[in-house]
Parts: structure tokens; sequence; C-alpha cells
């Protein structure tokens, strides 16, 4: 009886987002650049700093007016993707309209 086929092999953990060959023996100190970052990561630029804005992505260094990100960060988000939307909308809860006044 044949086994069915599987895309990973049993002993290799799938990553989450599609990742364009990323250096494996790249220490985790390594600054990448944007240019260096979307090589690995393949969204728009756009969507990248989107991303960062909302907390989905890694935020950046800055040095001066250089963005750097660490390899450690980039190997995170490949290994377990983006984390969900951090963007907290926080509205006032509404008030009941009945007790306006009541200074009993």
């Amino acid at each position: 009886m044949k086994q069915p086929a599987t895309k990973t092999p049993p002993n290799k953990v799938e990553t989450h987002l599609y990742v364009r060959d990323f250096p494996p023996d790249l220490p985790n100190t390594t600054w990448l650049t944007i240019d260096e970052v979307l090589r690995y990561v393949p969204v728009s630029r756009a969507v990248w700093y989107r991303g960062v804005r909302s907390g989905a992505f890694p935020r950046q260094h800055k040095v001066g007016r250089s963005s750097f990100w660490t390899a450690r960060d980039i190997r995170a988000l490949l290994d377990l993707g983006p984390k969900r939307n951090r963007r907290i909308t926080s509205r006032a809860a509404p008030q009941d309209p009945s007790s306006k006044g009541d200074v009993n």
C-alpha cells in the first residue's frame, strides 16, 4: 500500500512564509537592509512597511536615516510567520443616556 506524498519531510518544519534561500549560517546579529530583507520575504516595500507599522513584521533599527533588521528577527518571521495585527482601536465605551444628569 502506498503512503500519501507529503510536502515536507517528517523531520523538517514547514515555514509559514515562502523562503527564498535564507542562508542558515548567517549569524543572528547580522544587520540586513530593506533590499536584503525583501530578497528573502517576497512582499513589496509598501506591504513590508505596512506590516511593520501594524506590528505583523519586526520593527527596524534606525542608524541615522538608514533602517536595518537583524537576521534573528527575519529568521523568526520566516519560521513562525507574521504576528497578528496589533493595532488596537480604542473607543470610549458608550455612556448610558439615562444616567446623564443623575447626581443623586
